[in-house]
């Protein structure tokens, strides 16, 4: 189990080490590559010593974040080493990837806000109830008095209006809201950002003109899911959206988009309007939120989809 720390022992463990690694999860979204890089430029601007690792491929349509082309990929075999080894946004120790096996470290920080964090670090700061864990980075600032620049603010205001979906999801509070506003007058312009994220690529579209077909129901029309084949995933292309076209169906309750991203591993993303996603996505070691969640199924597309809509049929009834 992990020690429980509040905000200014976060800080005073950040501001404590001369040499970090930041961490975030596979399959990074705008959350938890935008709650690092925003942590990783104040921490540059102290004169630490820390580097960004993110053992995936982040997504050409999130180029636009300050910082990112300092983010590192690290293969098997590599070694790196630091005082303090941060994980942002990841509840589990495997939603990390290799990086759980490369870093050498003498501390271990958790800082998420998902409510199935398996509490694996050494120290832990969670906040179940925020939004985002970029609106728990503002919330470190202002309890540490620390100052965010544009860039940053930029970094976590782009965390937080993901993570809410525009501030439209029932995750969204007051809070929220408020947290969001002082990024505003720190510099932000909402508008810049919200055109770049809704950017999409040709490559994209014309992916989706592919994946749409396979749209199917289940459960009286109450699961809609789409699926992409190993044979057209390109990691290069941005599918982050794709699940959203199958939630928002009249009648759906459960919207699933399962894409095999190696023979014999199926990603699943997963949005919902009353079901627990996250109940589901654990028993598969994922996690996530009530109504958004996903997991890595090591089986073939087929038989991961079978097992998934198994699980997701249990929690319907």
């Amino acid at each position: 189990m992990s020690k429980r720390i509040n905000l200014e022992e976060a800080g005073a463990l950040l501001l404590g080490a001369s040499s970090l690694i930041l961490c975030c999860h596979v399959s990074p979204d705008c959350d938890t590559l935008g709650s690092a890089l925003g942590l990783l430029r104040f921490l540059e601007q102290q004169g630490k010593d820390v580097k960004l690792l993110v053992d995936d491929v982040i997504n050409s349509s999130f180029s636009f974040l300050p910082g990112v082309e300092k983010v590192i990929r690290p293969e098997e075999g590599q070694e790196y080493s630091a005082d303090l080894f941060v994980v942002l946004d990841a509840s589990s120790w495997d939603r990390i990837g290799c990086c759980n096996q490369v870093v050498k470290y003498n501390k271990l920080l958790n800082i998420d806000h998902h409510i199935s964090n398996t509490e694996f670090a050494e120290y832990l700061y969670l906040d179940a109830k925020a939004a985002a864990t970029g609106e728990i980075m503002v919330d470190l600032f202002e309890a540490c008095h620390w100052e965010f620049d544009k860039a940053m603010a930029e970094c976590f205001y782009t965390a937080i209006s993901t993570d809410c979906g525009s501030f439209r999801y029932s995750n969204t509070t007051p809070k929220t809201m408020r947290q969001a506003a002082k990024l505003l007058e720190a510099g932000v312009n909402p508008n810049e950002i919200s055109e770049k994220l809704g950017l999409n690529s040709v490559a994209s579209m014309q992916l989706l003109a592919k994946v749409i077909p396979t749209m199917t129901f289940a459960y009286d029309g109450r699961v809609a899911y789409m699926k992409l084949c190993n044979e057209l995933y390109n990691k290069q292309t941005s599918t982050e959206t794709f699940v959203n076209m199958v939630r928002y169906i009249e009648g759906v309750d459960v919207g699933i988009f399962f894409k095999e991203v190696e023979p014999g591993v199926t990603r699943v993303s997963m949005r919902t309007c009353k079901a627990d996603a996250a109940a589901v996505a654990v028993q598969f070691n994922g996690g996530g939120h009530v109504r958004a969640a996903g997991c890595t199924v090591n089986a073939p597309l087929d038989e991961a989809i079978a097992q998934v809509l198994e699980a997701v049929g249990k929690q319907l009834s």
